[in-house]
């Protein structure tokens, strides 16, 4: 199976124009990094892939590393989309952005992104899932709305919506490392998560990351009401003092 062509190769041929957005800057989009290893054994059950018809969506795919599921195969796509966006728009903040730290860390988020790239496309390639060439008609509306601005505003909506990408994408690749039986993925999606953390931290080491660049906060039930100031602070018994009670 070949390929797809590195996305340093592709940026010339997609970048959008510089233009005003026409969507609306405060939505979030759905990208992030990752980092494959050759470490993953083959889990000896599956057969090797290689099916002559695509498999619908939701199926899961025989390989000898384990089953391949849609959600293992979304995330090999969407790591291939953030480098086609990110790495652009990663070294035109190197050259464009007013602040030197918004000029260094997006450039070392190009470069790392750079480098995830060529993996990415190595483990597709081990597990015969075709990536896009192309970023998003979105991701490409993002670029053009960065190309688009000046001076500190530049700066603001570069780091925006990087954070805003890499905030979206981490719990996605947290539920592929929890639920893949694929080992090839699952070591794919554990440095998946340690990459988007450093990026997220160079995003926030810019100083710029306010409550606009992060994504909505997750809604839960059940969670304990913190006590009141000017209570006693409340303290737990160490976990391993309850074993015994337990065990009566």
């Amino acid at each position: 199976m070949a390929l797809a062509p590195p996305a340093e190769e592709l940026i010339g041929k997609n970048a959008p124009p510089a233009q005003e957005p026409q969507s609306d800057p405060s939505q979030p989009f759905v990208s992030g990094p990752a980092a494959p290893s050759d470490s993953a054994q083959p889990s000896g059950n599956g057969a090797a892939a290689g099916a002559q018809e695509e498999p619908a969506a939701e199926e899961s795919v025989p390989t000898p590393w384990g089953p391949l599921s849609a959600a293992d195969r979304d995330l090999l796509a969407k790591v291939r989309l953030a480098g086609l966006w990110e790495i652009p728009t990663g070294r035109q903040a190197a050259k464009r952005a007013l602040r030197a730290a918004t000029r260094k860390n997006l450039g070392e988020i190009a470069r790392q992104h750079t480098l995830l790239d060529a993996e990415v496309r190595q483990v597709a390639g081990r597990l015969r899932v075709p990536l896009p060439d192309e970023a998003t008609e979105e991701q490409q509306g993002w670029m053009a709305e960065i190309s688009g601005k000046k001076g500190l505003a530049y700066d603001m909506t570069a780091v925006m919506r990087l954070r805003l990408a890499h905030g979206k994408i981490f719990p996605a690749i947290g539920a592929v490392r929890g639920s893949t039986r694929n080992t090839l993925i699952r070591d794919f999606a554990e440095s998946a998560a340690m990459f988007v953390n450093t990026h997220m931290s160079l995003l926030e080491g810019t100083g710029l990351v306010g409550d606009t660049a992060l994504p909505p906060v997750p809604t839960v039930s059940g969670a304990p009401s913190p006590v009141p100031s000017g209570d006693p602070a409340p303290s737990a018994p160490p976990a391993t003092s309850l074993l015994a009670r337990d065990d009566d």
